[in-house]
């Protein structure tokens, strides 16, 4: 501080920093996941003399899936709940190793945090969007072989909407779909069937009351022709 609080005698404060603004709030972390693997990476290819290749589609990997869930965080809840690379940075530079440990990652740290985080989403800002399963991405470029995979293997959790409040929320694929439903489809749907059931119930008994309506209505015409002829 520039200025004692005891000497200032209107209690002004003069702090020595400035805000530094920038355009992307990731601007600088940009690239920071990629190259401290990639460093890791050549570090431990120096020391052991050979080159992995499997091991650098996994380096290459991590940022992507990282990106992906923050895009994923940041359509169902906001920008404020991203995750930062912290998480990534321990990643073992061996194949197996790397995979117990995304494996533990995921299962353990990053379902439970995205699942909390939309959940806030939902009670704040009241987002809604269409879901797609991020383990669903996740799985179908999977950069770990599934032959080498042990049988016992624990399966990545996937991220179902009914886990966050999304009561009936179906899929973008489905979504799609289901605009899309013949008119066969709808011909066997139960609840069609039974409106239309209570639809010809009521026709029938307005036709039946219309009936009992008329009968009396002769009935009254032929009392009175028998008082007039008594």
């Amino acid at each position: 501080m520039n200025q004692g609080v005891s000497s200032s005698p209107n209690l002004e404060l003069h702090h020595n920093f400035r805000w530094v603004l920038c355009a992307n709030h990731r601007e600088p972390v940009k690239g920071f996941l990629g190259r401290y693997l990639r460093r890791k990476l050549i570090e431990i290819e120096i020391e052991r003399n050979i080159r992995n290749n499997d091991l650098v589609k996994i380096i290459d990997w991590i940022p992507k899936t990282w990106h992906h869930l923050n895009s994923f965080l940041e359509t169902h809840s906001s920008s404020d709940v991203t995750i930062g690379p912290r998480l990534f940075l321990p990643c073992p530079m061996d194949v197996e190793a790397s995979r117990v440990w995304f494996m533990d990652l995921w299962n353990y740290s990053l379902v439970p945090y995205i699942l909390e985080a939309v959940r806030e989403g939902l009670q704040m800002y009241g987002k809604r969007a269409p879901w797609e399963d991020p383990s669903k991405w996740v799985l179908d470029t999977y950069p770990w072989s599934s032959a080498s995979l042990p049988q016992d293997s624990p399966a990545l959790l996937q991220l179902r909407p009914e886990d966050v409040g999304y009561e009936g929320c179906i899929s973008t694929k489905e979504a799609t779909t289901s605009k899309h439903i013949p008119q066969s489809d709808t011909e066997g749907d139960p609840l069609m069937n039974m409106l239309m059931k209570l639809q010809e119930a009521a026709n029938y008994s307005g036709t039946q009351s219309c009936d009992s309506d008329s009968t009396s209505h002769q009935e009254d015409i032929l009392d009175s022709s028998l008082e007039s002829t008594l």
